[in-house]
């Protein structure tokens, strides 16, 4: 496996981790869950930034 097929990968399932996040906020209250809501957009937010990162590699090594 090489670099490319390895982020390919690696992004596919963050993106699937953010699905299930977004799913998981549909059934929650804003008010009594909110401690809740806000962990699971904080892990949200972390997962762009991985996601970020991985997209950044990727056009490094499209580069070079």
């Amino acid at each position: 496996m090489n670099a490319e097929d390895l982020l390919w990968r690696i992004l596919d399932r963050l993106q699937e981790s953010k699905e299930m996040f977004a799913a998981s906020l549909d059934g929650l209250d804003p008010e009594k869950d909110k401690e809740l809501v806000d962990a699971i957009l904080e892990v949200e937010q972390l997962t762009q930034t991985q996601i970020n990162i991985c997209r950044r590699v990727q056009r490094r090594l499209r580069s070079s």
